[in-house]
């Protein structure tokens, strides 16, 4: 399951197809970051949930980048269960190389201010909270892409009830 999961990650960084999310987020990071300074806590808060719906896309992006034959020739080796889930597990370390952008990023650009009153936390307890949001953020934006992708729901209108082939 593991040379699965690193074949689909290397099939998706190959392509180019990781170069839309990731523009996309940083776009969306340094119109973020590029407003003013903020502390660590406030800063990476922010950040999650501006990079939830491209942690989304770049998870629908990969999980559908494969052809089909190839696919199905996984579900023949590994099963049905275990190659959805090695597809999951690479969204979910292509998520985290993301997340890790996003934790240098402002950073890079001086987006983040050291603690300014006696009250404000300090710059390592907001940095492990923006981790932490950060990584509390991924998996629901994971399960997101890969509801949205075709290699995980196979049918069409499933939101609406209907349960008819694609």
């Amino acid at each position: 399951m593991i040379a699965l999961v690193r074949l689909r990650l290397a099939g998706f960084l190959r392509i180019g197809r990781a170069l839309a999310p990731v523009l996309a987020g940083l776009l969306a990071l340094g119109v973020l970051y590029g407003g003013g300074r903020a502390q660590p806590a406030e800063a990476y808060g922010v950040s999650a949930v501006v990079l939830f719906p491209v942690l989304a896309w770049q998870t629908k992006i990969l999980l559908d980048v494969e052809p089909d034959v190839q696919r199905r020739l996984a579900q023949v080796v590994l099963g049905p269960v275990r190659e959805r889930v090695a597809g999951v597990l690479a969204a979910g370390v292509a998520g985290l190389g993301t997340v890790a952008v996003a934790l240098v990023l402002p950073w890079l650009v001086g987006g983040v201010t050291g603690p300014v009153g006696p009250g404000d936390r300090s710059v390592a307890a907001g940095v492990a909270l923006g981790l932490w949001v950060h990584l509390l953020a991924l998996p629901g934006a994971v399960a997101l892409g890969a509801l949205a992708s075709r290699a995980i729901v196979a049918l069409t209108g499933y939101a609406w009830g209907r349960r008819t082939r694609a």
